[in-house]
């Protein structure tokens, strides 16, 4: 793995509860096994002393020095089985209370009914609320790193006649944009509770396909990231996946904003944005990408993957959450929402230190979303602009990374998601443009 790339399994968790947990016990058995050679040895020990001859020739402090050696190995083992246990407790009370948390917004009896499990955890070890308040506590500190402190020169200065800002000086935006961060992370603007389904009415879009053809299925993160449409004429890419048994599937890539204006032509504006992430609406963009879906043969049930850069990212968070589709896998980059996802969802989030678009999610949620192989890949890019580490060809290359990084959690999604879709007897493509018709 590179050294500015960290995989984790979101928010202050390192990695899932229930994972950390099996290691424990596989520990726990490894150390038994150690006890009873540590046993079979004395006993072997025992035996030799009852043939005098034979313990004569043979000797025994070999066998007492391999069981004692057994015995320290055993020892250490269960402690570290202990402390792993320990680790997969405190990391399952951040979980339960960052669901508790996200459910109690719309489904509070779903809620209240973790509470039992939160209460076993707190009574079983006395130390348990400090060491997860510490954790959550160290991840509150470093989820904004690199925001405050970009080099802004590029930005600020004016040839010929020096900072543009006058007295406030190099650093205003990151600060400013660190300073907006932490007022989104307090009042959890970016975070999408359980249950949360965009209002209002669907604004009119006009969805029209520029583009056809066949392709084959992606092979990894990577892979999939560079299917969105990024500087091309439409705005939504759609695969239908025919597999052997003749059923289908579906993959959607959706890009990120395009007009820095406010309900223009293009739904993919920030009207978009202002509507799914401030007022909760339907956006225009997200309208877009029902239709393209439903142009390509989609029907509600029917299995859909979402790919997202940007705008393109909530776009997919919103729809995953929506349950119009069966939606399996979320993969995001710059992403400035934070979906709450099922067990059944797995969530691969891209974030780059200093992001401001992503760091709108507000760090994202403290105990991780989805099912138990969703991961959070965060990498440092550095760059001399606030927005260089929102650059797509940015995450293009941290996905390239994480295709490379041999964590069991990219292996895992490998061998269940991408060679599942390999597996695809034909994949039509199309690309659909989207516009508002009345602009």
């Amino acid at each position: 793995m590179s050294d500015n790339l960290e995989i984790t399994s979101g928010g202050a968790i390192a990695i899932d509860s229930s994972m950390v947990r099996e290691i424990g016990r596989g520990l726990g058995q490894v150390g038994r096994h150690l006890e009873d050679a540590a046993d079979l040895a004395r006993r072997a020990r025992a035996t030799i002393v009852q043939a005098p001859a034979l313990a004569a020739a043979v000797g025994t402090g070999g066998i007492d020095a391999c069981a004692q050696r057994l015995m320290t190995l055993a020892e250490q083992t269960r402690m570290h089985a202990h402390g792993t246990e320990m680790m997969a407790d405190t990391f399952e009370l951040v979980e339960l209370r960052t669901r508790q948390s996200a459910l109690s917004v719309h489904r509070p009896d779903e809620a209240l009914a973790l509470q039992g499990r939160i209460d076993q955890l707190i009574a079983g070890d006395p130390d348990i609320e400090k060491r997860a308040d510490m954790l959550v506590a160290a991840w509150q500190q470093t989820r904004f790193d690199g925001t405050g402190d970009q080099p802004l020169d590029a930005l600020l200065w004016h040839p010929g006649s020096g900072p543009m800002l006058g007295p406030l000086g190099a650093g205003t935006i990151g600060g400013t944009m660190l300073a907006v961060s932490q007022m989104i992370a307090r009042h959890g603007q970016g975070l999408l509770p359980y249950g949360s389904k965009p209002t209002g009415e669907a604004p009119p879009v006009r969805v029209t396909p520029v583009s056809t053809g066949t392709t084959k299925p992606p092979t990894g993160v990577r892979d999939s990231l560079s299917r969105i449409p990024y500087d091309a004429t439409g705005q939504v890419v759609v695969e239908k996946y025919t597999m052997e048994n003749g059923e289908t599937r579906f993959m959607a890539y959706m890009d990120g904003t395009r007009a820095s204006t406010w309900w223009t032509e293009d739904p993919w504006d920030m009207g978009s944005n202002w509507d799914m992430w401030v007022d909760r609406d339907k956006a225009a963009s997200q309208v877009a990408l029902q239709k393209a879906l439903e142009q390509a043969g989609a029907k509600p049930g029917d299995t859909v993957g979402l790919v997202g850069y940007s705008q393109g990212a909530g776009i997919a968070s919103v729809t995953a959450m929506e349950g119009v589709y069966k939606v399996d896998v979320v993969i995001t980059a710059g992403n400035p929402v934070e979906p709450s996802l099922g067990p059944d969802q797995t969530l691969v989030e891209l974030r780059h230190q200093g992001d401001i678009v992503s760091n709108l999610a507000g760090g994202g949620s403290s105990g991780g979303t989805g099912s138990t192989g969703s991961f959070t890949a965060h990498a440092d890019v550095g760059g001399m602009l606030p927005i260089a580490a929102h650059g797509f060809e940015a995450y293009l290359d941290t996905a390239a990374q994480v295709d490379a990084s041999g964590d069991p959690r990219v292996d895992d999604l490998n061998e269940s998601f991408f060679e599942e879709l390999g597996q695809a007897v034909e994949v039509e493509t199309t690309e659909y443009l989207a516009e508002r018709p009345d602009v």
